[in-house]
């Protein structure tokens, strides 16, 4: 997994490095000094201290430097990365991330702790490459905004779903988009992205329906008072759980209860089956078919 491990101190603008395209997929890190990458026609973003770049396989760059002043960097080449660090590149292109003091210090120290894996590879060696590479990425993506970091195929629909069900299953405590959100492992926006992407709907409008359809079942396999029903459904009054389910039916819970619901609960209780459902009397013309 672990295909180059390099480090220490470069003068890239006194022996500067000829462009190639890489062949894995590049973290190239200035602990010290600054550094950009350039590419094949010379052109680079200005000079930057204490940053973390990720390129794709394919990205063909070197690196421009500050004069005679030495860089000192970390670099690791992995021959694959976690599917949503890849879909984020090659969406994005180079990913380039600034680094505290202490982070540019646990980079140059996971160069270290590699060096011996690498050139001595052992049977637990891997699982020491693949750690590395979790922590690089897990650095990378928890300094990047929520809008840049796409989900993968199927992810947005799981997340979605997760958090529909979870409201479901604690309706009564009524929670919030934060808490939500903080369940499924997501922030409150990229919660609501995801709902518009899927849905096409606002979480709180999905979440207010859960609501109202478990008044409803409650209203119809019970006899239940509505203080009671809202309360259960995760309002606070009466008033509240009326106005919502106005809001979504048309109608206040009195009148759904008294036109919509009544007449099949009393059909249902007297034991009489729906016309929909009921079989046809058998004919007796039949019998020469």
């Amino acid at each position: 997994m672990l295909r180059y491990l390099g480090s220490g101190p470069r003068q890239f603008g006194l022996f500067p490095l000829r462009p190639l395209a890489r062949m894995n997929w590049e973290f190239f890190a200035v602990v010290r000094g600054r550094c950009a990458p350039m590419t094949e026609a010379g052109q680079h973003p200005p000079l930057r201290p204490q940053t973390l770049w990720v390129s794709a396989p394919g990205s063909a760059h070197t690196w421009a430097g500050d004069g005679p002043r030495r860089a000192h960097i970390a670099v690791f080449h992995f021959g694959s990365v976690p599917p949503i660090l890849e879909a984020m590149i090659r969406e994005h292109g180079q990913l380039a991330v600034g680094l505290k003091a202490s982070e540019c210090q646990r980079v140059a120290a996971l160069v270290r702790q590699l060096q011996l894996e690498h050139q001595q590879p052992s049977n637990v060696s891997h699982l020491a490459f693949q750690g590395a590479l979790i922590e690089l990425t897990l650095l990378v993506l928890r300094k990047l905004p929520d809008a840049r970091q796409p989900l993968l195929k199927g992810d947005a629909e799981r997340t979605v779903e997760t958090a529909t069900t979870w409201f479901a299953e604690h309706v009564r405590a009524n929670p919030s988009i934060i808490e939500v959100a903080r369940e499924v492992h997501v922030s409150p926006s990229t919660l609501r992205r995801l709902f518009r992407r899927v849905l096409r709907e606002r979480p709180t409008r999905v979440f207010g329906r859960i609501q109202i359809e478990k008044g409803m079942r409650l209203m119809s396999d019970s006899k239940l008072k509505l203080e009671t029903i809202a309360d259960e459904c995760g309002f606070t009054c009466t008033s509240d759980f009326c106005r919502a389910f106005k809001a979504f039916t048309r109608v206040t819970p009195s009148v759904w209860r008294r036109t919509i619901l009544a007449p099949p609960r009393a059909a249902r209780e007297a034991g009489i089956r729906p016309a929909s459902t009921a079989k046809p009397p058998r004919s007796q013309d039949r019998r020469g078919d």
